[in-house]
Order: structure tokens, then sequence, then C-alpha cells
């Protein structure tokens, strides 16, 4: 394999459906190792359309003789869905209520085989962060529950499922932000528990997906008080090489979470990646900024340290030759894997609360719109989608709202919420239409159940078509919701 360069440590995001010709260029000259895809910057539209960007990208690799470039997204299922024209599985936190790992590893499989099939070979999956804050504004139903062992063990199924087809899975964000109740994409939180609590809790999903066979961790732009007073993880060596190389022994690629984002923007950008390179990381997610991520590599060059450099370049080079591919250019058949999303989501509606009301008859259901859409097109009217799989099982016996009035006539009331734990205008609004009586559907957070606590209330843990689908299923009462609660409601 050709040597590769500095450059070959610098993962670059763009925007368009194209890669931009100075990056092409980079990639040429081996200052770019990789590339970050996002839908919400228009990377993903068609099926055709990723396929000739990713093979226009590894032609540029091979003109400059070098391999393949990794390609990766965020696949998460759920509220994290990059490509959506392949099968869409629900919510980490939806699996997690199956109470069946292996149904885990059956979806990371088949979300990697449709990954692979066009040309992405590294999905930012699976979270391992333990969800114990209900005020968790960013991770919520990415995480698999709020029990330490049982997100051990669904974290390690969904890297055995990714791995195993051929797809690197991302454990993230380590050490943990399950225990925090800000975003670190708007600012930098604080995890202060001690060293204790988080080798029992934060770090045992890391260990268990690492174990597992996980070839990549993502850091999080995190201050530890315990493991280091006073540099967020994706600069500390505290973390990235005391506690991960040596405590944990991970030996595989160590990438940061995008460097755009505001928990570590306070940082100028070559700080970071000389910093952040000599903590540890071996992959810089310089996802925009063109010029920047044209002279990161010359920054690691002139500031790191020369054997620092030449062990991340190990790393890099071990992953890109066991990642890096060309699209196979052949038909695949989703179907299957739809299916697989399917029978998922039906294991994963919960009731919790008292028994369902019987719905004979009418049956009026007044839905909150999300504040925020998903950025992928085929899943961004959530409200249409359940109001068409309601009317495919009850026909015209469904009074359908979603402008925030109550449907009118008899029949019993359905209240479907979209993170209104989040929200106080929608909560008090759900109290109010539920005043009389009802039954809440808590379509993303389960905690919305919090709100109404002696009401029946139905969770689908996300709004992508297949959890829709079978909340419907089981309104209808074609089905039963035989989901467990992964958390603790507070």
């Amino acid at each position: 394999m050709t040597e590769l360069s500095p450059g070959a440590l610098v993962w670059a995001g763009f925007d368009g459906e194209q890669v931009p010709g100075p990056l092409l260029d980079a990639i040429r000259a081996g200052n770019i190792g990789g590339l970050v895809l996002f839908a919400f910057r228009d990377n993903i539209r068609s099926k055709d359309q990723v396929r000739a960007m990713v093979r226009e990208a590894q032609d540029a690799a091979a003109r400059g003789g070098l391999p393949p470039v990794p390609i990766a997204v965020d696949q998460e299922g759920g509220s994290v869905v990059r490509v959506g024209y392949r099968a869409v599985f629900p919510s980490a936190m939806a699996i997690g209520a199956t109470g069946d790992p292996r149904n885990a590893e059956r979806a990371a499989r088949a979300v990697a085989e449709g990954l692979l099939a066009d040309g992405i070979t590294v999905n930012h999956a699976p979270v391992c962060d333990v969800n114990v804050e209900p005020r968790n504004p960013v991770i919520g139903t990415r995480s698999f529950g709020d029990d330490a062992e049982r997100v051990a063990q669904f974290t390690a199924a969904w890297v055995r499922g990714s791995e195993g087809a051929g797809v690197a899975s991302t454990p993230k964000h380590f050490p943990g932000h399950g225990d925090t109740s800000l975003d670190s994409h708007f600012t930098r939180p604080d995890v202060t528990v001690d060293r204790a609590t988080l080798d029992r809790r934060e770090l045992l999903p890391f260990r268990s997906a690492f174990a597992a066979g996980a070839t990549t961790v993502m850091s999080a732009h995190i201050r530890y008080t315990a493991l280091d007073t006073e540099a967020p993880a994706t600069i500390s060596r505290p973390i990235l090489t005391d506690l991960l190389r040596h405590d944990l022994r991970f030996d595989g690629l160590s990438m940061t979470d995008s460097l755009d984002m505001s928990g570590i923007a306070d940082i100028s950008i070559e700080d970071v990646v000389v910093t952040g390179l000599e903590a540890g990381v071996d992959a810089m997610m310089v996802t925009s900024g063109l010029e920047r991520q044209l002279v990161a590599a010359r920054w690691i060059a002139d500031r790191v340290r020369p054997e620092r450099v030449a062990d991340a370049l190990r790393r890099a080079t071990w992953f890109r030759e066991r990642f890096g591919r060309t699209a196979l250019d052949t038909d695949f058949d989703d179907e299957p894997r739809r299916d697989l999303s399917r029978e998922i989501a039906e294991a994963s509606i919960t009731r919790v609360g008292p028994t369902l009301p019987r719905f004979d008859g009418k049956l009026r259901v007044l839905y909150f719109e999300p504040k925020q859409a998903s950025p992928v097109e085929e899943l961004s009217t959530p409200a249409s989608t359940f109001e068409t799989a309601l009317r495919r099982h009850l026909g015209d016996r469904v009074a359908f709202s979603n402008d925030g009035r109550l449907p009118e006539g008899p029949g019993p009331l359905v209240v479907c919420s979209t993170n209104a734990w989040f929200q106080p205008e929608q909560a008090a609004r759900v109290k109010k239409a539920l005043a009389g009586g009802g039954v809440l559907c808590a379509v993303r957070s389960p905690y919305d159940a919090a709100l109404v606590p002696d009401m029946p209330a139905l969770l689908s843990y996300g709004d992508v078509p297949a959890s829709l689908e079978a909340l419907a299923a089981v309104l209808a009462g074609t089905r039963q919701a035989e989901g467990r609660l992964p958390v603790e409601l507070p």
C-alpha cells in the first residue's frame, strides 16, 4: 500500500451533490483521508447520485496512486438518518424496547449492507451513551436506554452486525454523553460524576463495543472533571491516551466529533487539530471550511510530534486498507430490510399507564407537528405518514388534525406529542387536550408520558415510517403493544 501522508488524518465534509473540485484535488494529493456525508448539506439525494459522487472521489484517489478513501455517514436510525432512500430503522431506544439485542445486530447488518452497496464504508453508530438524564436534549432516543448493562448488550450486538457486514462501526460519544442536560452541538457540557461512576456506567457500553470488534471510536466535546479538569475529551490526553489506549486497550482508529460544533468552537481549529492529535486522536473531522480542510495536513506536519503522527498514520493506513472501497454498482433489493425494520418497530411499541380503552367507532387524533423536521426528504412528513397508516387500517373512522385544533365529533381522543417534555408550550397544550381523558401517543421522546401519568400512553421512540405504521396498527387493534420501557420515567 502507498505510504500515507499526514493528510490521511483529515476527514472532510462539503456542501452539494458533488465533491468540490478542490477537495477532489486534495484527495488525489493525499491531503484528505476520508469524507463525511450529510443529508442536510444535500450530499445524499438518490442512489445513483451518491454512487456517482463516491465513484468520483475514489477515481481522484486512484489518480494519485492512493487506495480508496473511507466514506462515512451517521445512519443510527430514528432521529438520525442520512440515507433515506434505503431501509430506515427505528431508533436505538425503540430497538432497546424490543428487549432482544439480536434486533440490534440484525438492524446494524441490514443498514451496513445498504450503505456498502453505495460505497459508504463507515457508520457513525452505535450510540453508547447511557441516557440517565431525562432532560438530555441531544441523546434521548438515540440511546438504547438508561441501564448500562442493557445498553452494553445492545451496543455490542450493533457492532457485531455492522462490522460483520464490512462497515466500520463508531461507538460514540466517548466517554459518554448520557448524563448531560446540554447539547454539545451548541455549548460545552460538563459531566461531574466520580471515576467509579464513570467506570460502572458510562464506560461499560464502550468496553462491550470494543470487545465486540469495533474498529473506530468517536470522542465527545464534553469535559469530564474526574478525568481531566481542564480539557474536553476531544483534546484530552488523560482521556484519549491514558484511558482509551492504556486502560481500555483500544487500538482502533480514534476520531473526533465534528469540529464545527460549538462544544469545541471556543478553541481555534488549528489548535484543536494539533492538540487533539497530540492527545491521541487519529482522525480530525473538519466537516466544513475548505481553507481549513486544505491546510490541516500542514498544521499536523508542522506542529505535531513525528512519532505521534506516525502512530496515527499506522492506524489510518490499516483502517483505509480495510474500509477504503468502491460502490458495488449492482442492483440491491431493500425490501427484506424494510420488512425487518417493520418487524422491529412492531415489537417496540410500548404501553405505559392504564389499559387502553376500546377503540370502537370513530377515532379522533390530534397530532402536534415537530418543530424540527427531518432533513431527509423521505422522512420529513411524519404527520401525513401517520394519518395514511391510520386510514389504511380504519378508513373514514379517523378524524385527524395537525393544526392544533381538537377534531370534532364523537370517539376517543388520541393526542400525539413530539418531544413535549422539552417544549413547555406543547406540554401545556397536550395536558389541556387530555384533561377530559384519552390516550397519549409519544411519538418521539418517551418522557412525554410523564406529563400525563394517569393516562394510558403508547410510546414509539421515534417517527420514522416503520414506527408510525406500527403505532397505527396498535391503535387499530390489529397488534398488541409488546415493547418494554427501556428507561425509567420521571
